[in-house]
């Protein structure tokens, strides 16, 4: 019984963490503009990096 009374309470431990609806606070109005913009701000820093290397490859080596 101890096993399935811990699976339980397992169970709902996981419910309780992923089910928290405010991830992310102010700025953001909810977890997936949050999700959003940080995806947003990963990809300009990808462009930002392919551009460099763009310029590197080019032979304009910026530093």
């Amino acid at each position: 019984m101890q096993v399935i009374r811990d699976f339980i309470f397992g169970a709902f431990s996981v419910l309780k963490v992923t089910g928290s609806p405010l991830l992310y606070r102010y700025p953001y109005h909810n977890s997936a503009e949050g999700l959003y913009k940080d995806w947003m701000n990963i990809a300009d820093d990808i462009q930002s990096i392919i551009g460099k290397l763009e310029e590197y490859d080019n032979g304009n080596r910026t530093e």
